[in-house]
């Protein structure tokens, strides 16, 4: 438990990141106007100990949920958004203005453990609360702040993936503005992709981008370095509709966050498109991927489309504990029928690193000649056999040729 305390937690569950429609709410003043107007959708994810081992409980923000809690603010308060759920859990956020802008300062989120349905067999049955920065940008006064695309914030064993977020405080006047103040991560930084015309279908083909670059992640448990990752990455998503596959290569300038524990560890990588989790976990010594987690966030005719990828059964990048796993060569890891991720130079180890730096290579079987070394033996020993035995037959023949039956 103590070390569980002091590392930060970062495990993307997006199996439960379903696309459902936001919660809205409308907070009043004593005149019953509009101060405070919201939408949002939220995906909470929670590390706990249970009786036995560590747990994750994943869940949404439900509609059913109170913001009798909220404050419309005046001159000795600021604006509070609080909305409570459940056997005592909440999320809060608090609003500041400066300049003609708004922007959310503090948000805190409380759980309560006690709660069975979230959390069955949890072994420490208490309220526990975690408080980060707002991530939300600054908004002009009198415009809605809205965040189509998933944001993922976390504090110690919480994972909170917020999308489809729209807020406006300090309402004038009970009227919710018509105006949007849209995030960064909703508008599009990419160029279209060249489109080439081929003389026998004249059919629009898409090139597919150039190798990606290889990006260095590392993480660390204090001033510790405990997993690092030096490896290219390019995601194939393919339409279940049209069977079509997009190429996209992931920022090698990604940022990296994670969690490193004993048993289990969590590498999670965010461009400004795209979330990718790397779930590793220790069985008898070795070490492998285990789980996988991705969205990408795309607009499609002005509106923000979240895809979601999820497999927990893979067993890709193995090695033994205290050991690195190395592949240079290109690895095509299958997470489902939609996803596939193209891995190059792959040289990373979760677990049990000494002085910050990489241990001995384990290497993948694409890359270890040494296992050519028994396959050659082997067949210039088949050859050779098979020689002997026709030398043989051929000299048996000819043997047989030079008597004559008495």
């Amino acid at each position: 438990m103590g070390r569980r305390a002091v590392s930060q937690l970062v495990i993307l569950l997006l199996s439960g990141f379903l696309l459902t429609e936001a919660v809205k709410i409308e907070v009043h003043d004593k005149d019953n106007k509009t101060c405070i107007y919201a939408f949002l959708s939220v995906n909470f994810t929670v590390r706990y100990e249970g009786n036995e081992t560590m747990e994750n409980a994943t869940f949404l923000l439900p509609n059913s949920l109170s913001s009798n809690g909220s404050v419309c603010g005046g001159n000795n308060s600021a604006p509070l958004l609080k909305l409570d759920f459940g056997p005592g859990h909440s999320l809060s956020l608090n609003f500041s203005h400066s300049a003609g802008a708004f922007r959310g300062d503090v948000l805190t989120f409380t759980y309560n453990t006690s709660d069975a349905t979230l959390f069955p067999g949890a072994k420490n049955k208490n309220v526990n609360k975690v408080s980060v920065d707002s991530l939300m940008e600054k908004a002009p006064l009198n415009t809605i702040y809205t965040c189509r695309s998933a944001k993922a914030i976390a504090k110690k064993d919480v994972i909170m993936v917020f999308y489809d977020v729209g807020i406006q405080a300090f309402v004038e006047n009970g009227t919710i503005s018509k105006n949007e103040s849209i995030c960064k991560a909703d508008i599009p930084t990419t160029t279209p992709p060249l489109t080439t015309w081929t003389t026998s279908t004249m059919t629009p083909t898409t090139l597919p981008p150039s190798l990606p670059t290889v990006g260095n992640y590392t993480l660390k448990n204090g001033s510790n370095v405990c997993l690092l990752a030096h490896m290219a990455l390019q995601l194939n998503l393919t339409d279940k509709d049209d069977n079509q596959t997009q190429v996209i290569n992931i920022d090698s300038n990604s940022t990296a966050s994670g969690h490193c524990g004993e048993q289990d560890a969590a590498l999670l990588l965010e461009d400004i498109n795209t979330t990718i989790l790397f779930h590793f976990i220790v069985e008898q010594s070795k070490f492998f991927l285990k789980e996988v987690k991705a969205n990408r966030s795309l607009v499609v005719n002005g509106s923000t489309t979240i895809l979601q990828y999820s497999n927990s059964s893979l067993r890709y990048w193995q090695a033994s504990v205290g050991s690195s796993y190395m592949c240079q060569r290109e690895q095509r890891l299958r997470v489902t029928d939609q996803l596939v991720i193209n891995a190059f130079k792959v040289w990373i180890q979760p677990f049990d690193l000494k002085s910050g730096v990489f241990s001995r290579a384990e290497e993948c079987s694409l890359d270890d000649d040494s296992i050519l070394i028994p396959i050659i033996v082997g067949a210039s020993l088949a050859v050779l056999i098979v020689i002997v035995i026709i030398a043989y037959v051929v000299g048996r023949r000819k043997s047989y040729a030079g008597y004559q039956t008495l």
